[in-house]
């Protein structure tokens, strides 16, 4: 049996932090506080995507870092702690970081800004259904709330596995 996965908190993670400002300072402060969200997630090991609720808090270390830790639960019974420590490298537009929480242990994340949505490679720990990354895209036009979704190849195709909104609060 393989072990139970949240590729979607990964990428909500990553991406929550990063989704929209064109100032690296304004940017990072859109994800200070608390966050609340949930949708759809497909878990390696079912058939169907099952619904998932998180809740997290983001904190500022610099002009250029953040952090972000918190809890998603699936199916009442489920519980996984996440957290995501992101960095920009003004220079290059490039934001990279670590993500926690996955039972194939810390992912790397790599990617850029392109309008107002975050688009990042996620490098799992081992192989999560065809290879080891997915690629996560994270939305956010208003500042208040977000949409990430997990892009991953299963049988050669790119398949939506998770799909979440987040609201501040």
């Amino acid at each position: 049996m393989k072990p139970l996965m949240f590729p979607s908190t990964a990428a909500f993670l990553t991406v929550s932090v990063l989704a929209g400002a064109a100032q690296p300072a304004d940017y990072f402060a859109r994800y200070d506080g608390g966050w609340t969200g949930g949708g759809s997630v497909k878990v390696e090991q079912l058939p169907r995507p099952n619904n998932v609720s998180c809740k997290v808090a983001g904190s500022r270390g610099s002009k250029t870092s953040f952090s972000l830790a918190g809890t998603c639960r699936a199916m009442l019974i489920m519980s996984r702690t996440i957290g995501a420590d992101l960095k920009l490298d003004p220079a290059t537009g490039t934001y990279s970081g670590t993500y926690t929480g996955s039972s194939s242990g810390p992912a790397r994340l790599v990617g850029k800004l392109k309008g107002d949505t975050l688009d990042l490679r996620v490098t799992w720990g081992r192989v999560i259904y065809d290879d080891n990354t997915a690629r996560m895209l994270i939305k956010n036009p208003d500042g208040e709330s977000f949409r990430m979704q997990v892009v991953e190849k299963i049988d050669g195709k790119a398949v939506t596995v998770s799909d979440l909104t987040f609201q501040r609060g």
